[in-house]
């Protein structure tokens, strides 16, 4: 009898020791797993925001204001990453615009100054312009999805 008490002591043991092993390898593929995901959104992030900032400069020409408000006016009506909707506000001589607005409004021959909007950069309310109140005041999501572009004419 005693025995038999003890085999079934060392096969709890076990099978308690098997149990925590595997808790223990699904924690640790769960933190991998996340921090991967981090990883590709950075990178999406990224890929998305060059499309973008490869129009900034403070000679722009209109030809390009009106490529990259084209650029912008489609992201915003696809861009969705997940469960999360990038959309880009565009400020033009210091209000918020449609990117169509802008089209039809930048001069041919004219230069433009364009750059990401930030609380620091302009004397507008940025946080106001969030669609999420949550988002901090600047010109990206906490994502790193490009938020706010500015335009001004030079």
């Amino acid at each position: 009898m005693e025995n038999a008490s003890k085999a079934l002591i060392i096969a709890g043991a076990i099978l308690i020791s098997i149990i925590i092993i595997g808790l223990g390898v699904y924690f640790v593929n769960m933190a991998q797993s996340a921090g991967k995901k981090v990883n590709l959104n950075s990178q999406a992030a990224q890929a998305q925001n060059s499309q973008f900032t490869a129009y900034f400069g403070d000679k722009v020409q209109a030809s390009e204001v009106k490529s990259l408000m084209s650029l912008i006016r489609t992201n915003n009506i696809t861009g969705k990453t997940g469960d999360e909707t990038n959309y880009i506000c565009v400020v033009y001589g210091g209000k918020v615009s449609t990117p169509s607005d802008i089209s039809r409004t930048v001069i041919p021959g004219k230069t433009y100054k364009v750059w990401e909007l930030n609380d620091n950069a302009s004397d507008i309310d940025v946080s106001t312009l969030a669609k999420d109140a949550a988002e901090p005041a600047d010109g990206y999501y906490t994502s790193g999805f490009l938020k706010t572009i500015s335009v001004t004419q030079n």
